[in-house]
């Protein structure tokens, strides 16, 4: 199925001015938004790397703006923040990048943050039941079989 071309080069980078405008893109984000709305593969070209060029957009920054998110404000494990930048279009190698200063201690205490905030939602709760959900909510989290089991230990 051929996609019907958008008109202009100005229309593209309008459209890209009113995606930033709700928050901060990766070049993959932009590119298939772009993509999407039936712009061609040229204009969606030149207005990345416009909008990379007026320094607009920076993977590397928005890498390290993500990380913070996700263990400050999301108390993610290493398996959720690599999940989480994924799907906001950032590579792979920068990912790696990201998490080299991420130690197994950081985790721990991302972990066991979030687990005594959710205790207390728990705690009406028999033992097994308890142990079971904190044990589910930090997998799903992307904790390391590792940390989750030293954490869910320490608190029950």
């Amino acid at each position: 199925m051929a996609r019907k071309s958008k008109d202009s080069l100005a229309e593209a980078r309008t459209y890209a001015f009113k995606l930033l405008s709700y928050r901060s893109r990766s070049i993959k984000e932009m590119s298939d938004k772009l993509g999407r709305k039936g712009f061609a593969d040229d204009q969606i070209s030149s207005t990345v790397s416009y909008l990379t060029e007026m320094g607009l957009m920076n993977d590397e920054s928005l890498a390290s703006d993500l990380y913070r998110l996700s263990t400050d404000y999301k108390s993610l494990g290493k398996r959720g923040i690599k999940t989480f930048l994924l799907k906001r279009g950032i590579d792979r190698d920068l990912i790696d990048h990201t998490l080299v200063d991420h130690t197994s201690d950081m985790e721990e205490r991302t972990a066991l943050e979030f687990a005594l905030k959710r205790m207390e939602t728990l705690k009406r709760y028999p033992f097994d039941v308890v142990k079971r959900r904190l044990w589910g909510l930090l997998q799903r989290r992307g904790f390391s079989y590792e940390v989750v089991k030293k954490v869910v230990n320490s608190l029950l």
